[in-house]
This record gives C-alpha cells, structure tokens and sequence, in this order.
C-alpha cells in the first residue's frame, strides 16, 4: 500500500494511458495545462475533472484502484481525516463525494477536483484536443485555470502571480509543450 503522506513526483504519461485504458471522460484542467501553453512550472499532479455520470464515476473508481491510489494525508485538512481514513478508503460507492480527492498514485499525484475550474459539461465547450502521449486528451481552456489560481492566496500562489500574468497575456498560442511534460519525473 502507497503512503498517504508522501508526494511522489508526476508521471503524466502513465495517468493519461490509465484514464484512457479505462475510457474515463475527463477534462484536463490544473496547472498541467497551464504548463502545456508554456507555464515555466513543473505540475505537482494531474487535476481530472470526470464527467459526472455514474457509468464514468464507475471506470474512474477502476481506474484509481488500478493505480493503487490512496487519498493524500495533509495535516490539520479536516478533524475527522487521519492517515489511517486514507488507508481505510474505498473507492465505493463511485460517487462524486466518494471520489473527489488529492491522491497518491504509483504514477504520482493524482487531483479529483470535480468542480473546481468547473463541471465537465461547463469545461468541455471551450476544451481543445491536444496528443499526450499518442492519447487525444481533453484539455481545459487555460483561461479558466488562471482565473481559478490569480483568486488563490497561498505562498505558491502569491510566487506564481508574475508568471501566471505574463502567461495571460499569451493564451492565444496553441499548446506546445508536451514533450517538457512527458519527461521523466524529477
């Protein structure tokens, strides 16, 4: 079993083909898309936003028990969330309650925000197709991430605030950088 309070670096390839392998309908959404139009960051986890329907809940479920995933322990999250209500967690039922997690992977950080930038329906209008990998993957207009992280106030955040609006100003580019992504990680 994974450790629920390590955070193993990001193998983006992998969880693209693992989604892909399970037919899981997601929209790429976080700061890996942010990287994708040329973000000068490398992404701590994949965030996915699952279509909402139980029949997909049900393959995205699959698919986290297929990469050994484990709710990620933050001290001081919630009272009632401790090391061993990660160990105990289930993905049953496939709700969006039961699912929605920070996770650790053996492919890494793996984010399950089911509404943060947006639901899928909201997401998938103004979503464009880019390959990773030999995998058509759904990706999140980077305007919705920006306007999602230039509201955030954590130190990360904060650093990021020069970067995030240089990159605003360039959005009109289409993403290019795959490659830098699907390194190994560091």
């Amino acid at each position: 079993m994974l450790d629920p309070s390590t955070r193993p670096a990001l193998s983006l390839l992998p969880l693209v083909h693992l989604l892909d392998a399970h037919n899981v309908a997601w929209v790429m959404t976080g700061s890996t898309v942010l990287a994708l139009y040329g973000a000068d960051i490398v992404p701590a986890d994949l965030d996915v936003t699952p279509s909402l329907d139980s029949a997909n809940l049900a393959r995205l479920a699959e698919a986290l028990r297929d990469a050994d995933a484990i709710p990620a322990f933050t001290a001081g999250w919630r009272d009632d969330f401790t090391v061993e209500t990660c160990r105990a967690w289930r993905p049953e039922p496939p709700t969006e309650e039961q699912l929605e997690w920070l996770y650790v992977t053996r492919h890494g950080m793996l984010d399950v925000p089911m509404r943060m930038c947006g639901t899928y329906d909201d997401l998938l209008p103004t979503a464009t197709q880019v390959a990773i990998g030999g995998v058509m993957t759904t990706v999140c207009d980077p305007r919705r991430v920006l306007e999602r992280v230039m509201r955030l106030t954590s130190p990360k955040h904060r650093a990021r605030a020069t970067l995030y609006q240089a990159l605003g100003s360039s959005l009109g580019q289409a993403p290019a950088a795959t490659e830098r992504l699907l390194r190994a990680p560091r």
